[in-house]
């Protein structure tokens, strides 16, 4: 009795984890995010050029500049970097936008799209911010980021070409 249990409990197991493993379609754009995948940080921008953009799981990573126009006179900066050092292996791919010298007041939400779809929101402090977001098995390509505040369009970047 005691091994017939134990081998239904086998199969169920063996079951389960051919399921879990079955194959896809890998996506061809990023997915929009659930809640929670996306969190704003706030880090100086030598934190940001400090950080690594491949750690060996190859695809390596690519990284824009953001530029805008001047809001009261203050010419906001950003720049956004996909780390795709895990693309190779089946990781994901991390988007990391950092903003700054935005001159509007600390706490303002600032919201980020990856063509065009919410990744997130950044909350300004001292006039800058990040977000990092997990896209999924995406490779960056000719894909933009822009920094929207309300329906304004504040900084933008050049495609990850």
């Amino acid at each position: 009795m005691m091994q017939m249990r134990v081998r239904s409990l086998v199969t169920l197991m063996i079951l389960l984890a051919i399921a879990a493993c079955a194959g896809g379609q890998a996506p061809t754009s990023p997915s929009n995010p659930s809640p929670g995948t996306a969190t704003a940080l706030v880090a100086s921008s030598s934190d940001i050029t400090s950080a690594k953009t491949s750690s060996g799981g190859g695809g390596g990573g690519a990284k824009e500049a953001l530029t805008g126009s001047a809001i009261n006179g203050v010419v906001p900066t950003g720049e956004a970097t996909a780390d795709m050092s895990q693309f190779a292996a089946g990781g994901s791919t991390k988007l990391t936008v950092h903003v700054s010298s935005v001159n509007l007041p600390d706490g303002t939400p600032l919201q980020v799209t990856f063509d065009f779809k919410p990744m997130g929101t950044i909350a300004l402090s001292r006039g800058a911010g990040t977000l990092v977001a997990n896209l999924g098995h995406f490779g960056v390509s000719f894909d933009q980021v822009r920094v929207n505040y309300g329906s304004s369009t504040i900084l933008s970047g050049g495609f990850f070409r």
